[in-house]
């Protein structure tokens, strides 16, 4: 408890000493103007409950013999210097934990499995580094990078914060541009996030190998041309026996991208190739992706379609074992659905179209509707297809400040051969604001599903096995003080029939904006778990059951 109440004081200590004014401290140096930006973030937090899924550890009676209590500092430190075209930023990273369970930090012979790789790593290390020049023509990095291809069918480096993920690659990174020509090249090996902050689950960075090049020439002032290739080695297998080569993947493709073909058309295509050696063993895929956007007036129409045939994700070559970081892969497909739509496949093999039509009514009112359909090959037993129509409206008032944003759905997914249901999905969300008189304004936000799986079954009255629909969701309201508080209660629930039971889970949260950058936020009560899922990157988070310190300071 002595590393809790040090760390709550230093809490202490930056919020009064934070300025009123945030911006970055600049000075002069022989002569040329020097910037030294700062942002400390803080966590502080008491879980007192992981959730049942962690909680395999059990007594001749079946219970469990730890509740995995415990509590943690984590802290990550930004600096930002820079001067003339020069940039070196870096962040130190802290991770301290308070009443751990017994047995953990032990070898992996004498340390249970929940406990395994969880709260003994290296209490502070260098995180991330780079040094950047920035020309008139010429860009070049050298450290840790962001960096993406197209839209991420061939190489897709980038930061989730919604779900834990902040990889980059460590290496270099040159970007040339003259007149209508550009190029990039980068090169290096994969660093990630080590540290999971739901679990407290450490790894080790991959260090999976990756290079890789893309050129662009732009047509007209109106089409821009672009090919690329990226190639990798994984750092190691979780094949039985050793390959003989390193597995291996080569991803290749072009792209034409014209955002203003004519007055009212915009049009992106994309195709890639796919080839992978894999525990020896190799194997090719395709993909196709592709928008087109009309204008017309008032109403704007979007057709965008995907055909990925055993087109493989490049995960991390860190070990499956390690569930929390499964999610992390170096490429990332369009989906062509909504952001959160849940999509878990081991291989991307998958086609289909999306039409979405929008309508601006008035300049306070707009509609929308879209619709899917989708086929899945990725199963090897069983090939689904998708349809998915949702829809809604964006009404706003008072000049802007005031709006609700309802839209809803029902998203079904068959067997393909016999027509059965796999899953059922009807959702309604809203995101809503009224502006209130001396900066006040109410605020809500949620969703609501209304779900039924073939694998989720119950017993009826007369002892047969049905499949029964459970809800779940999350609500929120809040009142704001702009720009200097923000009061929120929330509520979220499952009443999904294959838990332990009917799981409930209140908490409030207090908010206080130091400066227009910088913030104090207290969070006391719990959090639903389950599957979360953004862009098609989907990872499942335990309940959370506790409370959270969290700090940003901008220098």
């Amino acid at each position: 408890m002595r590393w809790l109440v040090r760390g709550l004081a230093l809490v202490l200590l930056l919020v009064l000493s934070a300025p009123r004014d945030a911006g970055a401290i600049r000075f002069t140096l022989f002569k040329e103007s020097f910037t030294l930006g700062i942002v400390e973030t803080m966590f502080v937090a008491y879980h007192g409950d992981l959730g049942p899924g962690l909680q395999v550890e059990t007594d001749k009676l079946n219970r469990p013999t730890e509740q995995l209590r415990f509590a943690d500092l984590l802290n990550r430190l930004n600096i930002d210097l820079s001067w003339r075209r020069f940039r070196l930023w870096t962040r130190f990273d802290t991770a301290a934990y308070m009443d751990r369970p017994d047995g953990a930090c032990g070898p992996d012979a004498t340390t249970p499995f929940v406990l395994r790789s969880r709260f003994c790593q290296k209490p502070f290390w260098g995180e991330k580094v780079a040094l950047e020049y920035v020309g008139r023509n010429f860009e070049a990095t050298l450290g840790d990078f962001y960096v993406s291809f197209g839209r991420g069918i061939v190489l897709s480096i980038r930061k989730l914060d919604e779900l834990g993920i902040d990889t980059t690659l460590r290496g270099g990174k040159l970007v040339f541009r003259r007149g209508a020509f550009g190029m990039t090249l980068v090169g290096g090996v994969t660093n990630i996030q080590n540290v999971d902050q739901a679990t407290a689950r450490y790894v080790d960075d991959p260090n999976d190998f990756i290079g890789g090049g893309r050129a662009e020439y732009r047509i007209a002032d109106k089409v821009n041309v672009g090919v690329h290739v990226v190639g990798g080695f994984q750092a190691k297998s979780e094949a039985p026996v050793e390959p003989k080569r390193k597995d291996s993947f080569l991803m290749y493709g072009a792209t034409i991208d014209a955002p203003k073909l004519t007055r009212w058309l915009a049009l992106y295509l994309e195709g890639a190739g796919q080839l992978t050696s894999t525990s020896d063993k190799r194997a090719s895929g395709t993909a196709l992706y592709g928008t087109l956007t009309g204008y017309f007036g008032n109403v704007a129409v979007l057709l965008e379609g995907k055909y990925y045939k055993d087109y493989q994700p490049w995960h991390s070559s860190v070990p499956s074992t390690y569930v929390e970081f499964a999610p992390i892969s170096y490429i990332q497909p369009p989906t062509a659905e909504r952001i959160i739509t849940e999509l878990v496949s081991p291989t991307f093999s998958v086609g289909g179209a999306r039409a979405r039509v929008d309508w601006r009514v008035t300049p306070k009112v707009q509609l929308f509707a879209s619709t899917a359909y989708f086929e899945d090959d990725s199963n090897a037993t069983t090939q689904y297809r998708f349809h998915d129509p949702y829809g809604g409206a964006e009404f706003r008032w008072q000049n802007g400040s005031s709006h609700f944003f309802p839209s809803g759905g029902f998203r079904y997914e068959q067997d393909r051969a016999t027509g059965a249901m796999h899953q059922e999905i009807g959702h309604v969300e809203w995101d809503f604001t009224q502006h209130l008189p001396r900066g006040l304004s109410l605020e809500s936000q949620g969703f609501v599903l209304v779900r039924r799986e073939d694998l989720v079954t119950a017993t009826n009255a007369m002892g047969g096995l049905y499949h029964p629909r459970w809800t779940e969701g999350t609500a929120y309201i809040a009142l704001k003080w702009t720009p200097h508080i923000v009061a929120a209660a929330g509520y979220e629930w499952t009443t999904r029939p294959s838990a332990d039971r009917t799981q409930h889970y209140f908490n409030g949260s207090l908010q206080w904006n130091i400066t227009t950058a910088s913030s104090l936020r207290v969070f006391v009560g719990g959090n639903r778990g389950g599957l979360r899922c953004i862009s098609g990157i989907c990872r499942d988070f335990p309940a959370f059951s506790g409370a959270r310190l969290e700090l940003v300071v901008r220098l």
